[in-house]
């Protein structure tokens, strides 16, 4: 960046990987479109995408063009991605964001944002709407508790509808941390500026990410304003579930996960048990999709389900008793 140029208040990583044209111009053109006057650079990390961003960008006005940085790497996937964008955060930028390439932006995120982390806030979060979902991120666990109810939180700023979180919101991460959409969280990067994703978990990252930020938070805030509609770009969880060629794949991530969780962050004793309940059915799941998918004429990822042996020699030694005690289960109508 060169030393004449101002350094932004918040930078934006998009990671970029698609097939579809005109979706990361949608993107991009959404971060324009934002009221407020934020001080603010745009850096697109090109993952190896079939379509290329600069391809993308051709399009937008030099001034537009001007505030954004595309870096070209090998296909790492979206961490990688995200940890390059990190890595070119310009030097002196105090807030970072992310927006995925699939998504935008429909109200002023960037502006609420930057007005609440400059109130001290380690991290702004704001509400979203998910594709073929009816309720908001805020609203859709089943588990009321596990939602965010704004009566119960202090008002920061009723104009901008922004609130301060109020109770154990660590806690909240543990258990829920989709609380958190990936395109409406701001943070200070200035305070945590050497956290990246471990771009080695296939699915799950964010979350990691998450709580390895979240347990050194001291003051949250939040607006319940839908700031975002997620898209249907390229989504490989998606593509992945239960029955799916990329089941195994996905459970074997879950497992490495949640081990990641249990030896990297700080959990108490109950939030510890809630993990650990989680490796338990990730590992049950994983040893019930083989005989599922086999059934069904699936290729089984055998590659991949003995490297997770390797890596994690509980799950080859639960392996054969959790397919048992599942046929078992079948047969007596117990879960």
């Amino acid at each position: 960046m060169p030393s004449n140029t101002p350094i932004p208040e918040i930078a934006i990583v998009i990671p970029f990987f698609q097939r579809e044209d005109g979706l990361l111009k949608q993107c991009v053109s959404s971060i324009f479109d934002q009221p407020g006057h934020p001080d603010f650079r745009v850096i697109v990390v090109d993952d190896e995408s079939p379509i290329s961003a600069e391809q993308e960008l051709t399009q937008l006005p030099p001034e537009e063009r001007e505030r954004i940085h595309v870096i070209r790497q090998k296909n790492g996937g979206p961490g990688s991605a995200r940890n390059t964008g990190l890595d070119h955060v310009p030097p002196g930028t105090a807030y970072v964001t992310f927006l995925d390439s699939d998504d935008q932006w429909t109200a002023p995120f960037l502006d609420d944002a930057v007005h609440a982390l400059d109130q001290g806030y380690d991290l702004f979060m704001g509400n979203s709407m998910r594709l073929g979902s009816e309720r908001s991120r805020f609203e859709w666990n089943n588990d009321t508790k596990l939602n965010i109810r704004v009566a119960e939180h202090h008002p920061i700023d009723i104009d901008r509808d922004i609130y301060e979180y109020q109770g154990d919101f660590f806690d909240l991460l543990v258990h829920r941390s989709n609380i958190i959409g990936p395109t409406t969280m701001a943070y200070r990067f200035d305070r945590f500026p050497s956290v990246r994703f471990d771009p080695t978990i296939y699915n799950g990252q964010d979350r990691l990410f998450k709580l390895t930020l979240g347990q050194h938070f001291k003051r949250v805030a939040f607006s319940p304003k839908l700031y975002a509609y997620e898209g249907e770009g390229i989504n490989i969880f998606d593509k992945s579930q239960w029955g799916s060629e990329g089941s195994i794949r996905l459970l074997s991530s879950y497992i490495r996960l949640s081990r990641r969780i249990l030896e990297q962050i700080r959990l108490n004793p109950e939030q510890r048990a809630y993990v650990q309940d989680q490796l338990s059915d990730s590992r049950r799941s994983l040893a019930l999709s083989v005989p599922h998918l086999m059934k069904k004429g699936v290729p089984v990822d055998w590659r991949r389900l003995f490297a997770t042996f390797r890596e994690d020699p509980a799950t080859a030694a639960l392996f054969l008793p959790n397919v048992a005690k599942g046929l078992l289960g079948r047969v007596s109508g117990k879960p």
